[in-house]
């Protein structure tokens, strides 16, 4: 939200909006996240929790300071907001996504976004959430464009009906908060109950995680139980199993905080995957496009990275093996791959987990599957960065329940 103050200069206007106070220029999808974040959120979701929606509208441009970089992936302020209330409530997501694309160009998305709201237009939207009724309480999220809503959440609040639901918004923004558009939502949705919301500034929403946690936990929403998967009555549980490995690989410390929560929760023992060649900060450093993972991300022969170790001690002991890593472009990070070319799964019940700021699993799971070709692979866990202790006991102790 930035402020314009040289109004009668058009092409002053533009190019003011990226540093100015109280507008918030439009933008928030890069060229990373068109490709390897698309497949994130869920654009047509069933009401998996009979209770709660984050639905929003992020659209990063090329220019303006609307995105964050978590543990190397490039989000959407919005997006990322979105993706922490999900996590933190048991949400399902929905992607607020136009027929037509918006330009990431920062000037062309800029003059669109006002020819929008000057024409009070309503562009129509990519997908339908199913079953919206059934949802009780429905976060909104969107960044603020020249003072209100971009116009495509009016589309939005036109084409599903509210009454009844609780409507809460958050939105990031660059100096102007929420504007007058909680009011808007009011007057859209007089059937609703309206609050007031979370407003987060661009430049806070790096290092907001907890703030937004917190926030969502001050609502005092409930958590969706977890069904159980319909293969669960065929398992054991982890008390009748025999001894528990927890294996990973962490680039960035996340993974390896899981790890150990695991290996705690379970009394399993720990083996950490260490490449005889370690990836520095800058190896990892996914913008630059001379980089280590880069390189090796666009040239998959490049991807076999010798490990020190790939092979456990008394290996035949362990019935249950908890695979972890961090996700790189959608897949699991491949110093892992070493180990599980290096090991034979037969008669072990495998349980991949991730950490990543907003990719889930994803297909990582079963593409180790296949690569191991053995072992009883599990659907597995994706934990954010900075997941807590009781996060992943909780996950672990519904597995001994109802997966192992």
């Amino acid at each position: 939200m930035k402020k314009i103050i040289l109004l009668f200069m058009a092409l002053a206007m533009v190019l003011s909006l990226a540093a100015c106070s109280t507008n918030q220029s439009p933008g928030e999808s890069t060229p990373e996240e068109s490709s390897s974040q698309t497949n994130e959120s869920t654009p047509t979701p069933s009401n998996t929790n009979g209770k709660n929606l984050a639905v929003y509208f992020s659209m990063p441009d090329n220019v303006d300071d609307s995105t964050v970089v978590i543990d190397g992936e490039t989000l959407g302020n919005t997006q990322y907001m979105a993706y922490v209330i999900q996590e933190t409530v048991g949400a399902d997501i929905f992607r607020i996504e136009p027929e037509t694309p918006y330009p990431t160009d920062h000037d062309k998305l800029v003059d669109l976004a006002k020819e929008e709201q000057n024409d009070n237009a309503r562009p129509k939207i990519k997908d339908m959430i199913e079953n919206f009724d059934t949802y009780e309480n429905i976060f909104v999220g969107y960044p603020n464009w020249w003072g209100d809503m971009p116009m495509i959440l009016y589309s939005f609040f036109d084409e599903y009906d509210f009454s009844g639901k609780t409507i809460i918004p958050f939105n990031t923004h660059g100096g102007s908060g929420f504007s007058g558009t909680i009011s808007t939502i009011k007057e859209l949705e007089p059937n609703a109950e309206v609050l007031d919301g979370k407003s987060i500034s661009r430049n806070d929403i790096q290092d907001a995680e907890q703030e937004i946690v917190d926030w969502v936990n001050s609502l005092d929403l409930k958590q969706a139980e977890e069904q159980p998967d319909s293969s669960a009555e065929a398992q054991q549980s982890t008390d009748e199993a025999g001894k528990t490995l927890v294996v990973y690989y962490s680039a960035t410390g996340n993974t390896e905080n899981v790890a150990n929560y695991i290996a705690a929760a379970t009394n399993g023992d720990l083996f950490k995957l260490e490449p005889t060649e370690p990836y520095s900060d800058a190896d990892l450093n996914w913008t630059d496009d001379n980089s280590r993972v880069v390189r090796e991300h666009d040239n998959p022969d490049e991807r076999d990275i010798a490990l020190v170790k790939s092979t456990v001690e008394n290996w035949d002991e362990y019935d249950t093996i908890f695979i972890g890593y961090p996700i790189w472009w959608g897949i699991a990070a491949w110093p892992v791959n070493g180990f599980i070319e290096a090991n034979d799964f037969t008669g072990k019940t495998v349980i991949p987990f991730c950490t990543s700021s907003s990719s889930g699993l994803g297909e990582s799971g079963k593409l180790l599957a296949e690569m191991a070709g053995t072992g009883d692979w599990q659907e597995g866990q994706r934990f954010r960065s900075g997941a807590s202790e009781s996060d992943v006991v909780a996950w672990v102790e519904s597995l001994e329940k109802i997966t192992l």
